[in-house]
């Protein structure tokens, strides 16, 4: 039974209409959509723009990013940046679980989705990447220890 003060988590929803498959944590609410037909297209402007990055950093050699969802980063990312290793930090195994749903790639030695805190990652990590996405979103928002600034100072050491 949950805390009778913390909300109750929702279970991720998969939704498929069409060619498009999504993911939701509250109805509605759009975390990740992808066409069927090409599950590596970014289909969402905010992911589009998250891929700026490569403005800065053209070839990546690590990409570390905090969450999951649909894997619509990962897979851009793992097909149009050969060159990287791809790091995914998930706090939700159920929505890792949703991994084939998604035609995630299987882990490999360029692609490692681990379950874990985020937060306590970074922090053990220093130097670990070049580039670092922050997409850690829940049926909320951004959780208050993702927008935190110890948070934000580990992330900087985080990156090479």
């Amino acid at each position: 039974m949950p805390h009778p003060q913390l909300p109750a988590v929702r279970a991720p929803q998969v939704h498929t209409c069409g060619d498009r498959r999504r993911l939701e944590f509250q109805p509605g609410m759009i975390q990740s959509e992808m066409l069927l037909s090409r599950p590596d297209h970014l289909l969402l402007r905010y992911a589009r723009a998250m891929m700026c990055f490569t403005l800065f950093v053209p070839r990546p050699r690590h990409i570390l990013m905090v969450g999951l969802g649909g894997g619509s980063l990962l897979k851009f990312c793992h097909r149009h940046l050969p060159e990287a290793r791809i790091t995914v930090l998930e706090l939700r195994a159920d929505v890792i679980a949703l991994r084939e749903q998604f035609m995630l790639p299987p882990d490999d030695a360029r692609l490692r989705i681990i379950e874990t805190d985020a937060v306590s990652y970074i922090r053990q990590h220093p130097g670990c990447a070049d580039v670092l996405l922050l997409d850690g979103y829940d049926e909320t928002g951004l959780p208050p220890a993702l927008g935190s600034a110890r948070f934000y100072a580990d992330c900087l050491r985080a990156l090479l």
